[in-house]
Protein backbone atom coordinates (compact mmCIF):
# COMPACT_ATOMS: atom_id res chain seq x y z
CA UNK A 1 0.00 0.00 0.00
CA UNK A 2 2.80 2.35 0.92
CA UNK A 3 4.57 1.49 -2.32
CA UNK A 4 1.46 2.30 -4.32
CA UNK A 5 1.05 5.61 -2.50
CA UNK A 6 4.70 6.42 -3.13
CA UNK A 7 4.32 5.70 -6.82
CA UNK A 8 1.23 7.90 -7.00
CA UNK A 9 3.06 10.79 -5.34
CA UNK A 10 5.99 10.42 -7.75
CA UNK A 11 3.60 10.35 -10.70
CA UNK A 12 1.87 13.53 -9.54
CA UNK A 13 5.22 15.28 -9.01
CA UNK A 14 6.50 14.32 -12.46
CA UNK A 15 3.26 15.49 -14.04
CA UNK A 16 3.52 18.81 -12.23
CA UNK A 17 7.16 19.22 -13.33
CA UNK A 18 6.25 18.28 -16.92
CA UNK A 19 3.43 20.87 -16.97
CA UNK A 20 5.77 23.55 -15.61
CA UNK A 21 8.37 22.72 -18.26
CA UNK A 22 5.72 22.84 -21.03
CA UNK A 23 4.51 26.23 -19.77
CA UNK A 24 8.10 27.48 -19.67
CA UNK A 25 8.67 26.20 -23.25
CA UNK A 26 5.51 27.96 -24.44
CA UNK A 27 6.49 31.15 -22.65
CA UNK A 28 10.00 31.05 -24.16
CA UNK A 29 8.68 31.18 -27.78
CA UNK A 30 8.91 34.80 -28.95
CA UNK A 31 6.74 35.94 -31.82
CA UNK A 32 7.40 38.95 -34.06
CA UNK A 33 5.36 40.63 -36.79
CA UNK A 34 7.10 41.00 -40.16
CA UNK A 35 7.43 44.63 -41.14
CA UNK A 36 6.93 45.85 -44.70
CA UNK A 37 10.31 45.68 -46.44
CA UNK A 38 9.14 46.67 -49.93
CA UNK A 39 11.32 49.26 -51.65
CA UNK A 40 14.36 48.53 -49.47
CA UNK A 41 17.64 47.28 -50.92
CA UNK A 42 18.44 43.63 -50.19
CA UNK A 43 21.10 44.72 -47.67
CA UNK A 44 18.65 47.01 -45.86
CA UNK A 45 15.99 44.30 -45.79
CA UNK A 46 18.44 41.73 -44.41
CA UNK A 47 19.50 44.20 -41.70
CA UNK A 48 15.88 44.90 -40.80
CA UNK A 49 15.10 41.18 -40.57
CA UNK A 50 18.06 40.70 -38.28
CA UNK A 51 16.81 43.53 -36.05
CA UNK A 52 13.41 41.79 -35.87
CA UNK A 53 15.08 38.54 -34.88
CA UNK A 54 14.34 36.88 -38.21
CA UNK A 55 16.67 35.43 -40.84
CA UNK A 56 16.88 36.28 -44.55
CA UNK A 57 15.95 33.18 -46.54
CA UNK A 58 15.95 32.44 -50.26
CA UNK A 59 15.89 35.27 -52.79
CA UNK A 60 13.91 35.20 -56.03
CA UNK A 61 13.58 37.82 -58.78
CA UNK A 62 10.57 39.17 -60.66
CA UNK A 63 9.97 41.95 -63.18
CA UNK A 64 8.24 45.03 -61.76
CA UNK A 65 7.08 48.30 -63.29
CA UNK A 66 6.72 49.89 -59.86
CA UNK A 67 9.79 48.77 -57.88
CA UNK A 68 13.33 49.69 -58.96
CA UNK A 69 15.73 46.92 -59.93
CA UNK A 70 17.53 45.47 -56.91
CA UNK A 71 14.86 46.57 -54.42
CA UNK A 72 12.57 44.25 -52.46
CA UNK A 73 9.06 43.77 -53.89
CA UNK A 74 7.69 41.59 -51.08
CA UNK A 75 8.45 38.89 -48.53
CA UNK A 76 7.28 35.31 -48.03
CA UNK A 77 5.59 35.12 -45.53
CA UNK A 78 4.14 38.53 -46.27
CA UNK A 79 4.31 41.70 -44.18
CA UNK A 80 2.01 41.73 -41.16
CA UNK A 81 2.26 38.02 -40.44
CA UNK A 82 3.38 36.80 -37.02
CA UNK A 83 6.39 34.48 -36.89
CA UNK A 84 8.56 32.82 -34.30
CA UNK A 85 11.93 34.53 -33.89
CA UNK A 86 14.66 32.87 -35.93
CA UNK A 87 12.30 31.98 -38.81
CA UNK A 88 13.65 32.41 -42.33
CA UNK A 89 11.88 34.96 -44.53
CA UNK A 90 12.22 34.76 -48.34
CA UNK A 91 12.77 37.99 -50.29
CA UNK A 92 11.25 38.71 -53.72
CA UNK A 93 13.59 41.18 -55.48
CA UNK A 94 12.76 43.37 -58.48
CA UNK A 95 14.49 42.95 -61.84
CA UNK A 96 12.97 46.26 -62.92
CA UNK A 97 10.48 46.57 -65.78
CA UNK A 98 10.35 43.89 -68.46
CA UNK A 99 11.59 44.74 -71.96
CA UNK A 100 8.89 45.60 -74.52
CA UNK A 101 9.12 45.01 -78.27
CA UNK A 102 8.88 48.02 -80.59
CA UNK A 103 5.63 47.65 -82.57
CA UNK A 104 5.44 47.74 -86.37
CA UNK A 105 4.14 51.23 -87.22
CA UNK A 106 5.55 51.90 -90.70
CA UNK A 107 2.74 53.18 -92.92
CA UNK A 108 0.66 54.22 -89.90
CA UNK A 109 -0.57 57.80 -89.41
CA UNK A 110 1.68 59.94 -87.20
CA UNK A 111 -0.82 60.43 -84.34
CA UNK A 112 -1.69 56.71 -84.18
CA UNK A 113 1.96 55.62 -84.28
CA UNK A 114 3.00 58.06 -81.54
CA UNK A 115 0.04 57.02 -79.36
CA UNK A 116 0.85 53.31 -79.79
CA UNK A 117 4.50 53.82 -78.82
CA UNK A 118 3.70 56.04 -75.84
CA UNK A 119 1.13 53.54 -74.55
CA UNK A 120 3.96 51.00 -74.28
CA UNK A 121 6.02 53.42 -72.19
CA UNK A 122 8.45 54.67 -74.87
CA UNK A 123 9.68 58.26 -75.26
CA UNK A 124 8.91 59.25 -78.85
CA UNK A 125 10.95 61.67 -80.95
CA UNK A 126 9.40 62.67 -84.28
CA UNK A 127 11.43 63.52 -87.36
CA UNK A 128 10.12 64.56 -90.80
CA UNK A 129 11.53 63.81 -94.23
CA UNK A 130 10.45 63.90 -97.86
CA UNK A 131 9.49 60.61 -99.49
CA UNK A 132 8.52 59.95 -103.08
CA UNK A 133 6.50 56.79 -102.40
CA UNK A 134 4.81 57.29 -98.98
CA UNK A 135 2.02 59.82 -98.55
CA UNK A 136 2.54 62.80 -96.25
CA UNK A 137 1.70 62.14 -92.59
CA UNK A 138 2.56 58.43 -92.59
CA UNK A 139 5.49 56.73 -90.85
CA UNK A 140 8.37 55.89 -93.18
CA UNK A 141 10.97 54.69 -90.63
CA UNK A 142 11.35 53.68 -86.96
CA UNK A 143 14.59 53.48 -84.99
CA UNK A 144 15.15 50.99 -83.39
CA UNK A 145 13.35 48.71 -85.83
CA UNK A 146 10.10 46.87 -85.09
CA UNK A 147 10.39 43.86 -82.73
CA UNK A 148 13.52 45.28 -81.03
CA UNK A 149 13.16 44.68 -77.25
CA UNK A 150 13.57 47.92 -75.26
CA UNK A 151 13.11 48.95 -71.66
CA UNK A 152 10.20 51.24 -70.89
CA UNK A 153 11.29 54.86 -71.02
CA UNK A 154 13.65 54.22 -73.95
CA UNK A 155 13.64 56.66 -76.87
CA UNK A 156 12.13 55.63 -80.21
CA UNK A 157 12.61 57.85 -83.27
CA UNK A 158 9.73 57.94 -85.75
CA UNK A 159 10.25 59.52 -89.18
CA UNK A 160 7.12 60.92 -90.84
CA UNK A 161 6.75 61.48 -94.57
CA UNK A 162 6.38 65.04 -95.86
CA UNK A 163 5.34 63.60 -99.22
CA UNK A 164 7.17 64.31 -102.44
CA UNK A 165 10.03 66.81 -102.45
CA UNK A 166 8.91 68.10 -105.85
CA UNK A 167 6.19 70.56 -106.72
CA UNK A 168 4.58 71.59 -109.98
CA UNK A 169 6.42 74.54 -111.49
CA UNK A 170 4.35 77.70 -110.97
CA UNK A 171 5.89 79.30 -114.07
CA UNK A 172 5.18 76.61 -116.62
CA UNK A 173 2.17 75.07 -114.89
CA UNK A 174 3.57 71.57 -115.28
CA UNK A 175 4.07 71.61 -119.02
CA UNK A 176 7.81 72.15 -118.52
CA UNK A 177 7.77 75.02 -120.99
CA UNK A 178 7.24 78.73 -120.65
CA UNK A 179 6.97 79.14 -124.41
CA UNK A 180 7.46 76.75 -127.27
CA UNK A 181 11.05 77.87 -127.56
CA UNK A 182 12.03 78.35 -123.87
CA UNK A 183 12.30 75.45 -121.42
CA UNK A 184 11.53 76.18 -117.75
CA UNK A 185 14.83 76.80 -115.93
CA UNK A 186 13.44 75.28 -112.69
CA UNK A 187 12.16 71.91 -113.86
CA UNK A 188 13.99 71.53 -117.15
CA UNK A 189 10.83 70.61 -118.95
CA UNK A 190 9.61 67.88 -116.60
CA UNK A 191 7.01 70.05 -114.94
CA UNK A 192 8.42 69.28 -111.44
CA UNK A 193 10.80 71.48 -109.55
CA UNK A 194 12.83 70.90 -106.35
CA UNK A 195 11.33 72.64 -103.34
Amino acid sequence: MLVAMGLLVLLLISLAVGCNQSEEAIESIELVIIQDLSGMSVEEAEQKLQEMGLVAGEKSEEFSDDVAAGAVISTLPSAGEELEKGTAVALVVSKGPAAVSVPAVIGVAEADAVAALQSLGFQVEVWHNYNETVAAGLVIAVEPAADTPLMKGSKVIVTISLGTSYTTCPTCGGSGQITTTYTCPECGGTGFCDT
